[in-house]
């Protein structure tokens, strides 16, 4: 089975290599450093540390964790892979060249022995949930302690790794140990193979994150660019389809309250542009946060990366994008962390789970259409006293999964050759 994926993946190059070229269309990064995606990475002296993180949420999740592993041992280097160029971005603006960052390669045997070979790592920290088999075969023939954390496994994936047990279940032997977001993830995981005694539930990195030192600042100058005062709301991570909604819900809300303003941040920046003349076909008052006319319009299409945790800060309310369509859904805690309530669609994808706890306590509300979503953030527009519950709501939960990051770092203890 090993040897029929890794040829169909060799056959696929072409097309992978095409599929680059075309994102870079839209977004140059993605036709820089492809070299990496096979492997071709100078290295540092051996023995970093290296985690895996997707993209941009991924990063953001494990930051903490990063820090906690670089306090840990300052004399190693750390290296994160991602797969994105949002998410090597994210890695360039929270730690500079603090890291070393790459993109990781295909599961391609080739590629894979190459990219070890040039790091030699000590030992390999992927976030959430990523199965390549080929490249886990490879840190096994290295007996490099491998670990999955705050990982994650939904009932959709683990029908579709069944059907590919043989190729899968390597895999799983070849992970030291899984730290699980939860019980069901943790349930499932043995379900598909995974020794009981190689997996614990240790919550969600995402609780451990924390805002950044100069945040107070980063709101600031934000504020100062922008003009923003209340009424505030935010789309955030927002998916093509969900801008219209939201741009409709927009203009009801502006009939109850005419001077509400809407920060929109589609999850991909690039978009924003092309967005602009949707926007002004319904908000004659629209400008990109780039434009100096930014600072009076009734909608601002947020088009630079890094703004969203100050964005969140500014608004009364947000609505968590990735929701109102079947996109996976995206986190909503860093609102929650600003100080701002949630509202999201009826597609939690993959934060079902922490959507239901949000949502038993009062942390959330969910709204199906536009005019659900107008009415949600009117009602929190026009009530202080209920929008600080939601707030309140949230936060509990937030600081009752604070020791997620101790419990990870437990997991991943300090193997042999890690000194």
């Amino acid at each position: 089975m090993s040897i029929v994926y890794s040829l169909m993946l060799y056959l696929l190059v072409p097309v992978l290599l095409l599929r680059l070229w075309l994102r870079g269309r839209v977004l140059p990064a993605y036709r820089r450093h492809w070299a990496e995606r096979f492997g071709y990475a100078a290295g540092v002296r051996p023995g970093v540390i290296w985690l895996h993180a997707v993209s941009v949420g991924e990063v953001r999740a494990a930051a903490a964790l990063v820090e906690a592993l670089r306090a840990r041992d300052p004399r190693r280097e750390l290296l994160i892979t991602v797969t994105t160029p949002s998410g090597r971005e994210t890695v360039a603006r929270l730690f500079g060249e603090q890291v070393h960052c790459r993109y990781l390669p295909y599961d391609l045997p080739a590629a894979g022995r190459r990219f070890l070979r040039a790091w030699q790592p000590c030992v390999a920290v992927f976030v959430e949930r990523e199965l390549w088999p080929n490249l886990y075969a490879s840190l096994a023939a290295r007996a490099v302690p491998l670990y999955l954390v705050s990982a994650r496994l939904n009932a959709r994936s683990l029908a579709w790794y069944r059907r590919l047990s043989t190729l899968v279940r390597p895999s799983l032997n070849a992970i030291h140990r899984v730290a699980a977001q939860s019980e069901s993830d943790r349930q499932r995981f043995v379900s598909l193979g995974l020794a009981a005694d190689r997996i614990s539930v240790s919550g969600d990195l995402k609780f451990a994150a924390r805002l950044p030192p100069d945040f107070a600042q980063q709101v600031s100058r934000l504020q100062a660019r922008l003009q923003a005062a209340a009424p505030l709301w935010v789309g955030a991570s927002t998916h093509p389809g969900e801008e219209a909604i939201l741009l409709q819900a927009h203009a009801q809300l502006r009939q109850r309250f005419p001077r509400a303003r809407l920060l929109l941040v589609p999850r991909h920046p690039q978009r924003a542009a092309g967005l602009l003349a949707q926007c002004r076909a319904v908000e004659s008052s629209c400008e990109l946060s780039s434009a100096v006319a930014a600072r009076g319009a009734g909608v601002v299409l947020v088009d630079e990366l890094g703004l969203l945790l100050a964005c969140y800060a500014l608004a009364d309310v947000a609505f968590i994008g990735g929701t109102l369509v079947a996109a996976g859904g995206h986190n909503p805690l860093e609102a929650l962390m600003c100080g701002t309530p949630v509202v999201v669609g009826p597609c939690h994808g993959n934060f079902a789970e922490l959507y239901r706890q949000l949502q038993t306590l009062g942390g959330a509300q969910t709204a199906t259409d536009a005019g659900a979503v107008a009415l949600q953030v009117g009602t929190w527009l026009a009530d202080p006293d209920a929008r600080g519950r939601a707030v309140r709501a949230g936060q509990a939960l937030l600081q009752e999964n604070r020791q997620v990051l101790e419990r990870v770092l437990t997991v991943i203890g300090t193997p042999p050759d890690y000194r």
